[in-house]
């Protein structure tokens, strides 16, 4: 008696999961840039295989208060030592802003993360001018300030240590827990009442969340 095993039927294409820790499939063409990259559907996508890794790349910024004075969209002054996001959330507002530095909205927005280290520096020389007037800073305007790239880099604690001896009023949203190594900093600031802290919980169901922020 011989018994055979037929290999498992490959996924669809056109259906097949995005890489292991990752919520983007693919990098669709930048609005920005000719040319793009597009994905085969006709190769097969490991669902097993490593992901994409993340690359972190430098940029000397010039300034770091951003200012907005849409009357639709709030607060008005935000801080972002960090431009992408690792976290990765697939419903994320903020990936088309990706597509200005020339990276995609896709899997360059969760493995491409521009990295503010001069940010402390800056954020002190603005805090002094003179023609600053204090207000509550929101730090993850655009981009989580706990993502997994602080873990390393440790940009918005000194950041927090700044706005601490300015006793500058600031307001954090994050969905790290990476935010609880700062409860020192936090709880200085909360006793001038200068900090609020904001947990962006979308859901409490673990599959739901490894498809829609697979790195939170």
């Amino acid at each position: 008696m011989t018994s055979s095993r037929r290999p498992a039927p490959k996924p669809d294409p056109a259906e097949s999961p995005a890489p292991r820790g990752r919520a983007s499939t693919h990098n669709p063409v930048n609005r920005f840039v000719q040319i793009g990259q597009h994905r085969d559907l006709e190769a097969y996508v490991d669902p097993e295989a490593p992901s994409p890794k993340t690359q972190f790349l430098e940029a000397k910024a010039r300034t770091i208060l951003s200012y907005n004075d849409s009357p639709d969209v709030g607060p008005g002054v935000t801080i972002n030592a960090y431009r992408g996001c690792e976290h990765g959330c697939i419903y994320c507002y903020a990936r088309p802003t990706h597509e200005t530095f020339g990276f995609s909205a896709g899997l360059d927005f969760e493995t491409k993360i521009l990295v503010k280290p001069n940010a402390p520096e800056l954020l002190r020389k603005e805090l002094s001018a003179k023609k600053w007037k204090p207000e509550p800073i929101m730090m993850s305007g655009v981009t989580d300030c706990y993502q997994p790239a602080e873990k390393r880099f440790g940009i918005t604690r000194e950041v927090l240590k700044v706005l601490l001896e300015f006793r500058n009023p600031v307001c954090v949203i994050t969905k790290n827990h990476l935010v609880t190594r700062d409860i020192d900093l936090l709880s200085e600031l909360a006793s001038f009442n200068a900090v609020k802290v904001f947990l962006s919980i979308t859901t409490l169901q673990k599959e739901l969340c490894q498809w829609m922020e697979p790195r939170t």
